[in-house]
């Protein structure tokens, strides 16, 4: 039950993460462009590796899947510690966005999309702490509805 419990609730903040970040790139001003940034990091890694770089509409669908899929295996690290699931979420959602917002430049990839303006780097980090606490609620839910099994 506990990795059950632990890649659901990485799944679950994964998908979440991935839909506030494209209702924001919609709706709000300087909003992070996460999306933007994955196209851009996937296109260099195959065009490095030698390999045709699909056109736009693929490029993006495959930066959505390995967005959600890359993230949903981070965010289920909530339950290395269950015990305190929503504190290690927040930390992990912390670390998260303090990466996505000092990395892609140290990376050779555009600060823009996550260092637009300090209210980018704002949304950007709440973004990631939010799915980090929603992996440890998700994860503190259902650890909680576990049968106690004795043997």
């Amino acid at each position: 039950m506990k990795t059950i419990a632990s890649m659901t609730s990485g799944l679950v903040s994964s998908v979440a993460l991935t839909v506030l970040h494209q209702t924001l790139k919609n709706n709000v001003s300087h909003a992070p462009r996460m999306d933007k940034l994955g196209m851009e990091a996937l296109g260099k890694t195959l065009d490095n590796a030698g390999i045709a770089v699909p056109k736009k509409k693929t490029l993006y669908y495959s930066a959505m899947v390995g967005d959600i899929a890359g993230n949903a295996g981070y965010y289920s690290l909530v339950g290395m510690n269950p015990k305190n699931s929503i504190a290690t979420g927040a930390a992990l959602g912390l670390m998260a966005g303090i990466g996505a917002i000092a990395l892609p430049g140290k990376l050779g990839l555009k600060k823009r999309y996550s260092n637009e303006s300090g209210k980018t780097q704002l949304l950007t980090l709440g973004l990631y702490v939010a799915a980090g606490l929603l992996a440890g609620a998700v994860h503190k839910l259902m650890d909680r509805k576990r049968p106690n099994r004795s043997v």
